[in-house]
């Protein structure tokens, strides 16, 4: 039956004088057919009414109604403003309504309006098992309202296997706040990783002692996928994670010290400078630490006392010296380059390995001051005419051509190409620059075809597109794990058809289970060689490499 607006606005005020709420409730029932206008109008005549005449049909109009369009806020902006006025209203619907609907919008409102009185309420719903809706609503009003006690009853709900009960009682805790509630959310890391993530969120958000402690245990998790997310909230935190991300440094675990350090130097606060060079001082005896250890003074803003990262240069391992290389590139000065030409001039291997890093680095700025150095030239160029990548030697004829070293571009471009031939095309997955640059020399230097991709989700779309003969994936990254980027392709490729090894610094067996159990093939530990690589892919790659 069709209500013109003047006849519904007319039996509304009608309604409101006789305080007749059977009828009035009847004549909103009708709202959503009404124009924007008459909506408004509407919402004006309520306004007027008595708070306790008023708020019963707001709770109803808005919690029934689903076709109320923009109009919605505004009955809910009302209805919140009266319960303000009248909170005694609000608070006697919720202890005696029956419909779960209004008591799940009465929840809220009373946790917004910031109603202690509703407490004993709320937490009755939460212990004898309310509707879902309503315990939905009634966890976050507790954590609005600051009821540290309701803590243990809350926490009940992360193990209810309702997901949108388990999500409330997530946020409700973060709300809270308190050294017990960040205690519970720890202990339910693990379980889930949606609601991992959640939980991880809050301790970023919430920022007290305690829940930076927990978000800072995550570096040690037995999880890849907490241990990456929990990077990257720390990152978030900033300045606030430094003194505990310090402290890990001291700590004799490996994992623990590399991750601390992939953190910081995401950070880029200078406080932490001191301690990571004088842990590098300590000369590690884990080369994956000292890498670490390099790679993060290189993100760090180094004003002085960047010559003692001349050392990494002459490090056994080429990881390290890579490292290293990419931190002088960062803070190149006159000092620096004293240093890295002195130790050119010993013309011996360490000074070749030197010469070989600086190129692989692509550390343009060093090349380019290194050219003056006469064994540095003659090492160079060989090297980079006939054993670099492709794309190394286009990128260093470019920047000799711009340089006005044209003579040295030519003799690179000039070297005769070898004939094409089928190659092994691998996919190299890390989010460090660093060791993409390393697989790209290895691989091409076995013969093979790399693809380079510092982000999983790339490498995921890519084998969509096109399949290679083998994936060396990254174990720690942001965003896609290496075990999850595993179970990814698992879903195109078994373990014949595409082999999968992950190449890690982590020494964790639960990780190790979970990763074999996604689809790796092998697990190769970091820092590698090009022997180790070589072995790979000569035990997965259907092509002769």
């Amino acid at each position: 039956m069709d209500i013109s607006p003047q006849a519904f606005l007319d039996e509304l005020r009608y309604d409101i004088a006789k305080q007749d709420l059977l009828k009035a409730s009847i004549v909103l029932a009708h709202l959503g057919e009404m124009d924007a206008k008459t909506q408004r109008q509407a919402l004006l005549e309520l306004s007027r009414a008595d708070e306790g005449f008023a708020i019963p049909l707001l709770v109803r109009l808005v919690s029934k109604s689903s076709d109320l369009g923009d109009v919605d806020s505004l009955a809910r902006e009302l209805l919140f403003s009266m319960s303000l006025d009248k909170p005694s209203v609000p608070l006697a619907l919720l202890k005696t309504g029956d419909d779960d609907a209004g008591k799940a919008l009465l929840a809220e409102v009373v946790g917004e309006i910031r109603l202690e009185e509703a407490v004993p309420v709320l937490r009755e719903f939460l212990a004898s098992r309310a509707n879902d809706m309503v315990l939905a609503a009634a966890m976050p009003a507790l954590g609005n309202l600051g009821d540290s006690w309701s803590v243990s009853l809350v926490a009940e709900f992360l193990y209810s296997g309702n997901a949108r009960l388990v999500a409330a009682a997530v946020e409700t805790l973060g709300r809270l706040g308190t050294p017990p509630a960040m205690k519970k959310l720890s202990e339910k890391l693990g379980i889930d990783a949606e609601i991992d993530f959640l939980i991880l969120e809050v301790f970023a958000r919430v920022q007290s002692v305690e829940s930076l402690e927990k978000l800072n245990e995550t570096l040690g998790s037995a999880h890849a996928h907490i241990r990456s997310t929990g990077k990257q909230m720390l990152v978030q935190v900033g300045a606030k994670a430094v003194p505990l991300l310090l402290e890990n440094l001291t700590q004799d675990d490996p994992d623990l010290v590399i991750h601390s350090l992939n953190v910081l130097g995401d950070i880029k606060d200078p406080t932490s400078i001191p301690a990571v060079r004088k842990l590098i001082h300590t000369h590690p005896a884990d080369p994956n630490v000292r890498f670490a250890a390099y790679e993060a003074l290189g993100l760090l803003p180094l004003h002085k006392g960047a010559f003692a990262l001349g050392a990494g240069l002459q490090d056994p391992v080429a990881n390290v010296r890579a490292a290293a290389a990419g931190a002088i590139e960062r803070n190149y000065d006159e000092i620096l380059a004293a240093g890295v030409k002195n130790m050119i001039r010993t013309e011996d291997m360490e000074a070749l390995n030197i010469v070989v890093t600086i190129i692989n680095s692509q550390c343009d700025r060093m090349f380019l001051d290194l050219l003056e150095e006469e064994f540095f030239v003659k090492k160079a160029v060989p090297y980079l005419s006939e054993r670099a990548h492709p794309d190394l030697k286009g990128h260093y004829c470019e920047l000799l051509t711009k340089n006005g070293r044209d003579d040295l571009a030519s003799l690179i471009e000039g070297a005769p190409t070898a004939e094409a031939e089928a190659k092994p095309v691998i996919f190299a997955v890390d989010d460090s620059k660093m060791i993409l640059n390393i697989y790209r020399g290895m691989l091409y230097d076995l013969g093979c075809e790399p693809r380079l991709f510092q982000f999983p989700a790339e490498a995921v779309d890519r084998v969509r597109a096109e399949k290679p003969d083998l994936i060396l994936t990254d174990l720690n990254m942001p965003e896609i794990t290496g075990i999850q980027l595993t179970g990814l392709v698992r879903r195109w490729y078994d373990k014949d058809a595409l082999p999968i090894v992950m190449v890690t610094t982590q020494n964790e067996a639960q990780d190790f289970d979970a990763a074999f159990a996604a689809g790796v093939n092998e697990i190769l530990h970091k820092p590698f060689t090009e022997e180790e690589i070589a072995a790979v892919v000569k035990k997965f790659s259907p092509k002769e490499s």
